[in-house]
């Protein structure tokens, strides 16, 4: 495969992105092949360049493992299945686009001309792809120990995100399952009021188990005010357990 010959310029934008990643690349020529779309690829023929898309390939696979080695290690007590809706929710094509923004990735991109003009280094697709590409490069130079340490630093923000984990946490399950290996219980749950229209009604229920205080939720049906109450108790007790 050919290699760009980098002037001052490109060489600029390319250890200015190496700063945000807190990593001098060995090889630099990877970190920029990273950031080379086909689209310039193919406008370019004579430079025999290589593109980013296999780069892309190994990215997928490397986030993948990172994420799933960062979460399993980060929530012990969470289920295969749960641990498989967060990771969906951080390696998607949104946050990860949002990602490639905030670290400036499109600044970086080497983009064809009909591809610059149509807003390429804005596309939610393209900047995750590269974001992809630049996580094969760093784990070509590095290896997987150093790429995980990077993204747990850049993914920390999703890796804790309380919206993100309500959304996939089974907080009833796991709450069901603690009490019944602790308590040798099921948690009780009891619906204590609902009020409001029929359209718009919103409900209160209460869990209690053994003689701990009781907890209460809230939400548009019996299920979501059930999932909250859990939720509650389900995060004192881990507070109480530790």
């Amino acid at each position: 495969m050919g290699k760009l010959s980098m002037d001052e310029n490109r060489l600029k934008y390319l250890h200015a992105l190496e700063e945000r990643f807190n990593y001098r690349f060995n090889d630099i020529d990877l970190l920029s092949t990273a950031l080379t779309h086909r689209s310039y690829v193919n406008e370019n023929p004579s430079l025999q360049l290589a593109d980013n898309e296999r780069f892309e390939f190994l990215g997928d696979a490397v986030l993948g493992l990172c994420v799933s080695d960062l979460l399993i290690n980060r929530y012990v007590d969470f289920s295969e299945g749960t641990l498989s809706k967060i990771r969906a929710g951080i390696v998607n094509e949104k946050p990860l686009a949002e990602l490639a923004s905030s670290l400036a990735l499109g600044d970086c991109l080497l983009l064809g001309k009909g591809e610059e003009n149509s807003g390429g280094r804005a596309k939610d697709s393209l900047l995750a792809n590269s974001l992809e590409a630049v996580i094969a490069a760093l784990y070509i130079d590095s290896g997987f120990n150093e790429v995980k340490n990077i993204l747990e630093l850049l993914l920390a923000p999703l890796l804790d995100d309380s919206v993100l984990l309500s959304q996939s946490f089974d907080y009833k399950t796991a709450f069901q399952e603690f009490c019944q290996k602790r308590y040798k219980v099921a948690p009780v749950y009891t619906l204590i009021d609902s009020s409001g229209p029929d359209h718009a009604k919103i409900f209160e229920v209460q869990v209690t188990i053994a003689d701990k205080t009781p907890q209460t939720g809230y939400g548009k049906s019996k299920k979501e005010a059930e999932k909250q109450a859990a939720q509650k108790a389900w995060e004192i007790f881990q507070i109480e357990e530790n």
